[in-house]
């Protein structure tokens, strides 16, 4: 029975996932033009990916990219990235719960919310499912990092780069270490993935990834700061970076005892960094929504406990006693 309950976690996530990616799945935004990077990666001229400054992912994501678009194109990347984005959210809720009772509905109900919430679908829509996956690789970077398995938690984190390089700023989850010291053996992990990952196209080629420019827009709270209009660099991303960094240091200082810094941490930095960004397209909120969507199915696993214990508060039982 526990296992056909476990099965039907991940079955009814995917079948929905998939029945959105087959009838309700808008043409991507950004995807063709990632197909196209990856097509490059795929060639003998590789080393310059890079070279145009607008192509701001990295080089793990247009590998999965472009292994999907020579299987099936762009309709079948639709398939794999929606059934691939709803099952990583089962597995990492999975993670999450490991021990706690009704697990595998739980996982169930979140990988059919990111479904129905369309977090996987508007991933595809947008063309950026990293937002998606690099908030939940942080959470098992976390999970990881609470249980002194530092150096995979650092390759978790350096992984996630891969996907944006926005994942590097995941790295205070190794603080939730047991062991401080751990905590640098994880960041040596995190920094070795990433260079394996970049150093290759930085060494070998024209890599422009750092020239790009931002607009700054009007309707974002950096124009109390910087006018609208102006151009914002990596400078100032590193600036922004930098307080994502500590807000997420400080968080998980603050709450590295708790079973909830795992998702704490995450959401703060996430937070920060869309607080202070420059541009805010649509596909950024993907990440909150994530972790939001994490954050509320484990605060759910709680509330049967809760009301337990209030149902044989001392007072209930006492006076149940007596009648």
């Amino acid at each position: 029975m526990r296992k056909r309950l476990g099965l039907l976690a991940w079955l009814v996530p995917l079948g929905a996932s998939g029945l959105v990616a087959a009838f309700g799945t808008r043409d991507p935004a950004d995807l063709p033009y990632f197909a196209h990077a990856a097509r490059t990666l795929f060639s003998s001229r590789w080393a310059d990916t890079f070279a145009d400054p607008s192509l701001q992912v990295g080089p793990l994501q247009l590998v999965l990219v472009g292994i999907c678009d020579r299987i099936g194109g762009l309709g079948f990347l639709a398939y794999a990235l929606e059934i691939a984005l709803a099952a990583f959210v089962v597995f990492v809720v999975g993670r999450l719960l490991r021990g706690r009772p009704h697990r595998a509905a739980f996982q169930a109900l979140a990988g059919l919310a990111a479904v129905v919430l369309g977090v996987t679908a508007e991933a595809y829509s947008y063309g950026h499912p990293a937002q998606v996956a690099v908030p939940l690789m942080w959470v098992l970077a976390a999970l990881d990092a609470r249980e002194g398995r530092t150096l995979r938690s650092g390759a978790w984190l350096g992984l996630s780069a891969g996907l944006e390089l926005w994942g590097v700023l995941g790295a205070p989850v190794l603080l939730l270490a047991p062991v401080f010291r751990r905590a640098l053996g994880g960041l040596a992990a995190q920094v070795a993935v990433i260079g394996a990952l970049y150093l290759p196209f930085v060494l070998g080629g024209d890599f422009r990834m750092f020239d790009y420019r931002w607009k700054v827009e009007s309707w974002t709270l950096v124009r109390l700061l910087v006018p609208a209009g102006s151009d914002f660099p990596w400078g100032l991303r590193l600036l922004q970076g930098a307080v994502a960094l500590i807000v997420g240091g400080a968080l998980a200082l603050a709450l590295r005892r708790t079973e909830r810094a795992v998702w704490t941490v995450p959401l703060g930095i996430v937070a920060v960094r869309l607080l202070l960004d420059p541009t805010l397209y649509s596909w950024y909120w993907l990440g909150l929504e994530t972790l939001a969507l994490v954050a509320a199915v484990e605060l759910l696993t709680g509330l049967p406990a809760a009301w337990q214990h209030a149902w044989r508060a001392p007072g209930w039982a006492v006076g149940h006693r007596r009648g």
